[in-house]
């Protein structure tokens, strides 16, 4: 036992186990005051499974008949199971995040390394094992922004299937069908589909699995969700959203609006990967998880799959490192809002580097740093560290582009010059011939923008004759002859 009550994961077992289920997950933040539901040790690998906040989209194919899924979807006349969802408990975040697991060893100054190693989709046990993922096309989709060509604002769900092999093995996703999440409160016609309806949501109350001490309360006693969308309760108990104003509701189908001609028009290739995975960070408040930030988080980077590696600064003791928000795939950007959100079981071992002997790269980290075989990906936002606003919920407002392209360029230049030995002018000429800058995403408040740097330009210098030749997939960390089929062609004889 340890200092919390908790059994470690010492290194006398091989994996520790990380249950999705009401009592191992928090919905939509993070926070420094939270009693980790794991200890481990350095070096440790942790089994942990994550659950997507769009399960209430099809409830029936995504959650339904899975018993520690539906325990963090129960939602009984006296209000939800995980009543505390978002920062401030109004949907202000909407991650369902496994964790917190605390890391011994880790103190501020600290790096701390996840190293992927496996991620699968998770089968539904009361739906013949299949598994479903939903893309939310949401009003923070940058869509929204760009405009629709008949002028009409909607919120669309699409809900995929991931098809198997014959080896087991998901390797392509296919869209199901869609169907109007709301109105999204404009006028429609008197028989028109108006929004899910729920019991009502907690407008009170305080944040559970607190660390000991601690008293955490919220109150939202106005009813007011996401971008101050007040939604009353009703007379009979029952709230009705119009929109995607609070996660975890539970669409009842049919709506009426499902639409199945999407079938057959394309398919999607897997790409699995972790949407939010970071550490607490130094704030005696929770933190909005769709926000992303120095120590991590809603980084929405679609090259977190499997043998990827991130390394994250160490804000607080333990790391307090949580998980969640798994993707089957996304491009960059994540244009409309969402990713394939899907739940997904992972591996991941978890290493504390201490400040005292960090590697010139991890040196001063202060952004999340991806490696895989190819390359370093640094990632760069609006804000390197918003949560310095007087007010950091005033991101949401400052979101740019440009601001996100020159904190990303920062953090390379410095990141390129203390590993590879680089002045700040050769870091450039490098910056400009070698690498790729990229948008990561511009639906998280915080925009980001990642510069991808090719390690074969920095390696082997004496070799001038042997061309780039990347091992893993572009836009992945999977190994290319480990998932690309070959295709064999019959030959005339």
């Amino acid at each position: 036992m340890d200092e919390w009550g908790l059994v470690e994961g010492g290194h006398d077992i091989d994996i520790a186990d990380m249950q999705a289920n009401s009592s191992t997950v928090h919905w939509g933040y993070y926070y420094a005051g939270a009693t980790p539901n794991l200890v481990i040790n350095s070096g440790d690998t942790v089994n942990v499974e994550m659950c997507t906040q769009h399960g209430g989209d099809d409830y029936d194919k995504i959650v339904k008949g899975d018993p520690g899924i539906e325990s963090i979807y129960n939602w009984t006349s006296s209000g939800p199971t995980v009543g505390w969802r978002g920062a401030t408990g109004k949907g202000d975040g909407v991650h369902v995040l496994t964790g917190p697991i605390y890391v011994c060893g880790a103190e501020p100054g600290d790096v701390i390394q996840v190293d992927i190693l496996d991620l699968e989709p998770r089968p539904n046990p009361g739906n013949d094992n299949r598994t479903y993922g939903s893309n939310a096309a949401a009003s923070w989709g940058y869509h929204f922004r760009a405009g629709f060509l008949d002028g009409m604002k909607r919120e669309i769900v699409t809900i995929y299937e991931l098809i198997q092999a014959a080896n087991g093995k998901s390797y392509v996703a296919v869209p199901d069908y869609q169907f109007k999440y709301g109105s999204f409160g404009l006028p429609q016609a008197p028989a028109s589909y108006i929004g899910p309806v729920s019991n009502c949501t907690d407008f009170a109350g305080p944040l559970p699995e607190l660390a000991q001490n601690l008293v955490y309360n919220f109150n939202n006693s106005g009813q007011t969700f996401r971008s101050m969308i007040q939604v009353p309760c009703m007379a009979d108990n029952t709230q009705q959203w119009e929109g995607l104003y609070y996660p975890g509701v539970i669409t009842q189908h049919p709506t009426g609006t499902e639409d199945y001609s999407i079938r057959g028009k394309f398919k999607v290739p897997i790409n699995f990967h972790v949407g939010s995975m970071g550490l607490a960070q130094a704030t005696n408040v929770t933190i909005d998880s769709v926000v992303p930030m120095m120590g991590g988080g809603n980084v929405d980077d679609r090259r977190m799959g499997i043998g990827a590696t991130m390394y994250y600064p160490v804000a607080v003791e333990g790391g307090l490192i949580s998980m969640g928000d798994a993707h089957t795939a996304q491009g960059d950007s994540e244009f409309d809002g969402t990713a394939i959100e899907t739940n997904i079981n992972g591996r991941f071992k978890i290493t504390v580097h201490k400040k005292a002997s960090l590697e010139p790269m991890l040196q001063n980290l202060d952004f999340p740093l991806l490696e895989n075989a190819n390359e370093y990906v640094v990632h760069g936002y609006t804000l390197k560290d918003y949560l310095t606003l007087p007010d950091p919920s005033q991101i949401y407002k400052m979101s740019s582009l440009d601001m996100a392209f020159t904190t990303a360029y920062n953090s390379t230049r410095d990141f390129a010059m203390r590993t590879f030995n680089l002045t700040e002018d050769q870091a450039i000429t490098a910056v400009t011939t070698v690498m790729d800058f990229g948008v990561t995403q511009v639906v998280d408040g915080n925009w980001g923008v990642h510069v991808v740097i090719p390690k074969w330009a920095f390696t082997n210098l004496n070799d001038t004759t042997t061309p780039y030749a990347p091992v893993t997939i572009s836009g992945t960390s999977t190994l290319l002859n480990a998932t690309m089929p070959i295709i064999q062609t019959a030959t005339a004889g």
